[in-house]
């Protein structure tokens, strides 16, 4: 069916107005016609990222809490691993306390000891020397003692 079967003008067949250029409307309305695609289409892209985000930051979420209940079940684990050693040292804090006076025992007693021997190796010391001096004189007074033959 042509245009002229239906009675519709052609718009090319239209006549043009008097300054020879077609009218604005069609053109106003195509550019509108744009804008507002153009507009939905932005919005539509807009909620679509948004929508991105929101799905990334979840799965991202997700993550975090899944790593965060393995590191409380850790340090569950390792916090009663340590109150059971605690345990174990408060239990056996008396025997802490006695091995530490036994090795300050341990350790005057050497220095005792030690300074024990120094005075009797003094006192040995002084007794020789106190023999040899007797000794000594001793010889000296057989010596002038001797008549000489």
């Amino acid at each position: 069916m042509s245009a002229e079967a239906t009675g519709a003008l052609d718009p090319k067949d239209k006549p043009l107005p008097p300054n020879g250029r077609p009218g604005t409307s069609g053109t106003e309305l195509g550019l509108r016609a744009n804008r507002e695609k153009a507009s939905s289409a932005f919005q539509r892209a807009q909620r679509a990222e948004q929508q991105y985000r929101a799905k990334r930051r979840a799965t991202y979420a997700k993550n975090d809490i899944k790593t965060a209940k393995e590191h409380f079940r850790n340090a569950w684990v390792s916090f009663k691993a340590g109150m059971v050693y605690s345990w174990h040292v408060v239990r056996a804090g008396p025997a802490v306390f006695s091995e530490g006076a036994r090795v300050k025992r341990d350790a005057q007693k050497q220095k005792a000891e030690a300074k024990r021997r120094e005075k009797a190796a003094e006192k040995k010391r002084k007794l020789e020397e106190a023999i040899k001096k007797a000794e000594k004189a001793a010889e000296d007074t057989a010596s002038t003692d001797v008549p000489a033959a």
